[in-house]
């Protein structure tokens, strides 16, 4: 059986099929600047038109398409839930990721697979993908006569095709750099940016992916101090750039890790260019591994996501229980016998509202009496909640007054030890606790951060939330291609006075 990749990028689209494990056919074709920046297809039409065209040139047929777009925005967390009810999940999964993701999910649609975790729990990878970017994919497909199986992450296709229980991938192309730190088997840290813009030559982009590797290698190590990576751990390289010679040779001079090519666990003719199509390659094993659930001999648990569930997914609806169904045939069986009934019922109403009249005539004369004393009791009651509100905001007075040197000093303490890359979105104080939420350009500038809050001395400083959000630049008629996506990071600093 014949499974098919669409891969999409700025610059160009890329076609290959599998025929079992052995690739059959592979082609590309390039995209004319502005038609698609970052994951976002601006203008759907033309594309389709081009998809349409490779897939005639190739002579692939649009049947069993796995797709996926370079420089994808998204938001992924790892959920540890106690054990329930298959019905239960659904809901578990999104209030915790609605506490755990930054961007609010009605922005997004989440998709999510279980992972292996601790016993006694169920863990999942949560993903969340802006719903923008999936429409306008989706609609592109559609126009292109394509009904997607799957949509994936280029990020997690990488990590299938290298295949490794350890190891750190990176697909080096010209639109997109991919990163993907896998531990156990499972892709602990999937990561994107996007090369220097135009002039740029290979040794800057190595020299920048060389930077990345290190500060995401010291951030993944601090998160996960029991982590199986070290310097022997393998650096498979791949993408468009990696077919250059030197590419191989002068990431090595950046970094400690040990250089290898990815060579993905399919069989290839000699000419498959295999670097320029490993993404593509991974895209076209998730059919295989969706039939095959669970790790691989060698060691790698495939999180085979699908994007499309989270925009397609519908909420079961409960079957009725039988009592309710029964109870319904009652109610309707009672009411054609009690209708002479409720006629005789009817006629006593018109009977009783004559003298509910005569009532309110009395009960009008009765209120007039007791209105005096009412107001009375009501400007008691007023008078009395004044004092009350009075003595709590006077307690209230007393107690900021007694505290506000504390305040500024801790104030001043947080603020004089702020880098000037880091704003703070929030400060929060209170008489044990500080908290400090903001943005700054590096989860570096955040962690040097909070290591400067431990010498003012602060009894504890731990960092709560550090998370980078990739968002699309502004899109205009003449803007670049090629323009750097937004990063942005966000952090939460608790302080234990």
């Amino acid at each position: 059986m014949t499974h098919v990749s669409l891969e999409i990028s700025n610059s160009n689209i890329k076609i290959l099929s599998l025929k079992g494990k052995r690739v059959n056919k592979w082609g590309s074709i390039a995209l004319k600047t502005g038609l698609v920046r970052d994951g976002l297809i601006i203008e759907p039409k033309f594309v389709a038109e081009t998809i349409s065209e490779l897939f005639k040139s190739t002579g692939v047929r649009k049947e069993g398409v796995a797709v996926s777009l370079a420089g994808l925005s998204f938001t992924y967390r790892f959920l540890s839930l106690p054990r329930m009810k298959p019905a239960l999940l659904e809901e578990a999964i999104m209030r915790a990721a609605r506490k755990e993701m930054s961007q609010p999910l009605e922005e997004l649609y989440v998709s999510w697979r279980p992972i292996p975790g601790k016993t006694g729990e169920q863990s999942f990878f949560v993903l969340g993908v802006s719903r923008n970017l999936v429409d306008a994919a989706t609609k592109t497909f559609s126009l292109a006569g394509i009904e997607p199986y799957t949509m994936e992450l280029q990020p997690l296709a990488l990590a299938r095709a290298a295949n490794h229980r350890d190891a750190i991938v990176v697909s080096l192309d010209p639109d997109c750099f991919n990163i993907v730190f896998i531990a156990d088997g499972i892709p602990g840290v999937i990561h994107t940016i996007s090369p220097r813009g135009e002039g740029a030559t290979l040794e800057d982009n190595i020299q920048r992916l060389g930077d990345e590797l290190t500060k995401t290698a010291a951030f993944y190590q601090s998160s996960h101090p029991e982590s199986h990576l070290t310097m022997a751990t393998p650096l498979l390289l791949t993408g468009d750039l990696a077919t250059d010679v030197p590419a191989g040779g002068l990431l090595q001079t950046e970094v400690e890790y040990p250089v290898e090519p990815l060579v993905p666990p399919v069989e290839f003719p000699p000419e498959t260019p295999i670097a320029a199509y490993a993404i593509s390659t991974g895209l076209a094993l998730n059919y295989t591994s969706q039939k095959t659930a669970g790790r691989t001999k060698e060691g790698y648990y495939d999180i085979n996501i699908n994007i499309l569930s989270g925009k397609y997914r519908k909420s079961r609806a409960k079957p009725l229980p039988a009592f309710q169904i029964w109870l319904g045939i009652f109610l309707a069986a009672a009411a054609l016998l009690l209708f002479p009934l409720h006629q005789n019922i009817n006629k006593l109403g018109i009977e009783n509202t004559g003298l509910d009249n005569e009532l309110r005539r009395v009960n009008l004369n009765l209120n007039l009496a007791l209105l005096t004393s009412e107001e009375t009791s009501r400007a008691e009651a007023i008078i009395n909640t004044t004092i009350n509100s009075t003595l709590r905001l006077k307690t209230a007075n007393q107690s900021i007054l007694g505290l506000r040197g504390s305040f500024t000093r801790d104030l001043k303490a947080v603020t004089t030890a702020q880098p000037p890359n880091l704003q703070f979105t929030s400060i929060e104080i209170d008489s044990s606790q500080i908290t400090l939420r903001g943005e700054t350009d590096s989860v570096f500038t955040a962690v040097n951060y909070a290591v400067a809050l431990e010498a003012v001395p602060f009894r504890e400083v731990r960092i709560s939330l550090l998370e980078e959000t990739l968002l699309p630049a502004n899109i205009t008629d003449n803007a670049d291609s090629s323009a750097n996506i937004t990063s942005v990071i966000t952090f939460v600093i608790v302080i234990n006075k």
